[in-house]
């Protein structure tokens, strides 16, 4: 199996190759510079992996949550390169790939990911390994007081810490960490069955957010 997965929905940019178990990966703290970065890096690690696009089984990509840019740059890449190769996708929650980033790190099986959603509001999203393979809840986009409740005595992974310092020390193990490519493919891996070709259905960001532009002319 052979999957070339992207992730550019936060401040860092990535891509990686998952090949027959193995994976070949480039990450790099970019911000506003993914568009510049990610073609780039797909071509590194493909390169790397030895492999031409038509032996490619799937794509993937991190649809959201996170920075609007980024996410809207994952996406559009993913579309065009998937038009262009005419592989199917798998869109994976930018949460996910850090639930799964923690458990590889830790060995810990049950979390709740966490990145900072400006405006005192933070994207939440739980989820568990259960025999090798990631299962989640729905993400949300919820205030400070919830994501309180959310990561009250858990095990929290994510990018908050430095905003949100409160929030962090309520937590029983908190990971400082940002999604990465490596992650996404691995969760793909697991989903081959909800790969779906472009023609059938167009890969879309998740933002949970629709109404930024209101909020801040009401700053």
């Amino acid at each position: 199996m052979n999957i070339l997965a992207i992730e550019t929905a936060t401040q860092a940019c990535s891509a990686s190759v998952y090949k027959e178990g193995v994976l070949f990966s480039r990450f790099e703290m970019a911000p506003q510079k993914h568009a510049n970065l990610i073609l780039g890096m797909v071509e590194a690690v493909l390169a790397e992996a030895s492999l031409l696009p038509g032996q490619l089984d799937a794509l993937a990509f991190s649809e959201g949550p996170g920075a609007f840019t980024g996410v809207r740059v994952a996406t559009g890449v993913i579309q065009g390169l998937a038009y262009g190769w005419q592989k199917p996708v798998i869109g994976v929650s930018t949460l996910e790939a850090l639930i799964w980033q923690a458990y590889e790190a830790t060995g810990k099986t049950e979390w709740q990911a966490c990145l900072d959603a400006r405006m005192k509001e933070v994207y939440c999203q739980k989820g568990s390994v259960v025999d090798g393979r990631l299962v989640s809840e729905p993400t949300e986009l919820v205030s400070l007081e919830i994501a309180e409740q959310r990561l009250q005595d858990k095990n929290g992974v994510g990018d908050i810490a430095l905003e949100y310092p409160d929030l962090v020390e309520m937590t029983a193990f908190w990971q400082a960490d940002l999604p990465k490519a490596a992650a996404i493919a691995m969760i793909a891996s697991q989903r081959m069955d909800q790969a779906c070709s472009v023609l059938e259905k167009v890969p879309v960001p998740v933002y949970l957010r629709n109404n930024v532009a209101e909020k801040k002319k009401g700053v």
